[in-house]
This record gives C-alpha cells, structure tokens and sequence, in this order.
C-alpha cells in the first residue's frame, strides 16, 4: 500500500514538471527571433567628424571669383590659397593707403626735426634787414623832425616818416618772432596734431589690407576639395559658400536607430559597418555619440517593412578604419548592445 502511494506521488511530480516546462517553451522565443533582437540595426551615413568637413564662403564681402586654384579630388594644406576673389579697386586702395601714409609719415619728421640750419641762417639774415631799414627809417624820422620844427618841411612829409618808421620796427618785432620760433622747433600741439594724421592713415590702410586679404581666401584644414559650388567669373554673396573641404580620413558613421530601440544602445557598443559598394567587407566601430532628441529619418532605409514614421536618434560610429568608405555613402550598421556578440 506504501508502494502504490509513493507511486502516485511521483506520477503527479512529473506531471506538474511536464506542464511547467510546455509552458516555458511556449514563451520563449524561437532561435532565430532570439539572434534577430541580439542586436540593433540602422541604416546610417559616413559624415565627416564636427569641424572636419567645412563650406568656404567670401565672408563679408560680395564680387565676383577671379580664380579657383583648386579641383574636385584634390588634396589641400590648412592654410593653402584656394580661391582669389576680383579685388583690383582694394588693390588700387591699398596703394593710395600706403602713399597716404608716406606722406604723413614725412611731415611728423619733418615737424620733430624742427627747422634746418638754412632755414634759422634765413631767418637771421632777415631780421638783419629788418633791423637795418628800422635804423635807417629812425634816422629819416629824426632828421624830418628837426626840418619840421625849422618849418622846412610840410606835416604830411612828417607824418610819412613816422609811418615808415613804425612799419620798420614793425617788421623788426615780426623778424625776431620768427627766428625764435624756428630756434624753439614746433609746438607739442603741432606735433600731436601731425601724429594724430599718422595713426589715421595707418588705421586706414589696415583696414584696407585686411579686405584685401579677404579676397584671397584659404583653406582653414587640410583635407580634399569635395565640391566646387562656383566657377570663375560667377557671382559672390556672404551667403553662398564657394568650395567645400573634408578631411576624409576624419569620418565617422551617423546611424539612424529607432527611437524604441534606443534604450538597448550604449556608449562603446560594438558596431559594424556592411556597405553594398563594398560586398562582403566589413568594418569595425564603436558607439561614440547618442544624440539627445529623436527626429525624422533623413535616410531612406533600405527594407520596405521599416515604419518610416518612426523617429530615429542620430547614433554616431567611429570606425577603426574607414577604408575605403567615402563621404556621403549609406552604410547598414548594427550594434551589439551591452557587450553582446553579433
């Protein structure tokens, strides 16, 4: 009797065992739904790295382009002169600029130097001749007078010698002025004024320059001219940009991950890159950046059972090696999420 009751005990263990396990294997899903969700997929973009990738613009000025230096494909020196714009009127400026400023430069010398040894020896001499026909004038009064008061001669006589006289002594007093005045140099006002006329010329012809240098525009990194927008002879506003320069070999991948599968995406996830350009070759990467907010898709995916309403995070992926991945190619990305293997 024991016997038969243990019997029964282990019939309805295995029982119970039997149901839960039919009931596991009924929720859990199949292999290959397991290895679909082992990681997550996107269809991305190879971009150039933030301030790899640069429109050149003319800045501020608008014209025309004299002349590209350079072509579509061709490598490029940070600092290289790419484009020259049309500038002949800032050239004809620049040099009215520096001829203006000559000449100020030469009065302020000529003003600090104060007056040449020739220039005081003139003004001696005259003053000599000045004093000399004062002297000959006072004689000519002195005697009129003595004439007058013997009644030889007329008032009017009198009177013009003592108006000759006083015209004398008046060019004596402006004589001596100047020779100490030419003795002394120039004034610190005088002088204040002609450097004042030298920093305004200077100020000017800076300015000048630097819109000339303006037109001669260079390239800010070294990379490889990827587009020419315009050719010579075309038109330029501050608006419109002229070349574009990448450095292609600082390019990184921008993955469009749905936004509900964002939360299995982390930074250092193991990526790679499958290209069809490039069949069968597959390039190595990690997560390095997860955008902040989820948008529209900017690129088409490539299975038409994607909901193309769903929004996407722009996940970027730095690749080991780019190879030979060029700008602008879409790329199939997946990412195994929290150290998974693919």
């Amino acid at each position: 009797m024991k016997s038969g009751w243990v019997a029964f005990a282990l019939l309805l263990l295995g029982i119970g065992a039997y149901a839960l396990y039919s009931r596991e294997r009924e929720a859990a899903p199949p292999a290959t739904q397991q290895a679909a969700r082992s990681h997550v997929a996107a269809e991305g973009k190879v971009e150039a790295m933030p301030g790899y990738d640069i429109d050149v613009a003319s800045g501020e000025l608008n014209g025309k382009v004299q002349k590209i230096l350079v072509r579509e494909g061709e490598a490029v020196k940070a600092g290289q002169l790419i484009v020259v714009l049309e500038n002949e009127d800032l050239q004809t400026r620049v040099k009215a600029g520096e001829e203006q400023l000559a000449a100020a430069r030469s009065k302020l010398q000529e003003m600090k130097s104060g007056a040449r040894p020739e220039e005081i020896r003139q003004a001696a001499a005259a003053l000599d001749g000045a004093m000399a026909d004062r002297d000959e004038a006072d004689k000519q009064l002195q005697r009129y007078r003595e004439l007058s008061r013997q009644g030889m001669v007329s008032p009017a006589s009198l009177d013009e010698r003592e108006r000759t006289f006083k015209g004398a002594a008046a060019r004596v007093d402006a004589a001596e002025q100047q020779k100490k005045l030419l003795e002394a140099g120039p004034k610190i006002e005088t002088v204040k004024v002609y450097q004042d006329q030298v920093r305004l010329a200077q100020a000017e012809l800076e300015y000048s320059r630097k819109l000339l240098d303006k037109t001669r525009l260079r390239s800010p990194i070294s990379g490889t001219v990827i587009q020419r927008y315009l050719d010579d002879g075309e038109g330029i506003t501050p608006e419109i940009p002229i070349i574009a320069i990448a450095d292609t070999g600082r390019v990184w991948i921008n993955a469009e991950v749905d936004e509900t599968d964002t939360g299995r995406v982390h930074l250092g996830d193991r990526a790679t890159v499958t290209s069809a350009a490039f069949p069968g070759k597959v390039f190595e990467g990690r997560v390095q950046q997860i955008g902040e907010y989820a948008g529209a898709r900017r690129v088409q995916p490539s299975n038409p059972a994607v909901n193309l309403a769903l929004k996407v995070v722009q996940v970027k992926i730095a690749l080991a090696d780019p190879g030979p991945l060029k700008l602008g190619m879409t790329v199939d990305v997946k990412i195994a999420p929290a150290g998974q293997r693919f």
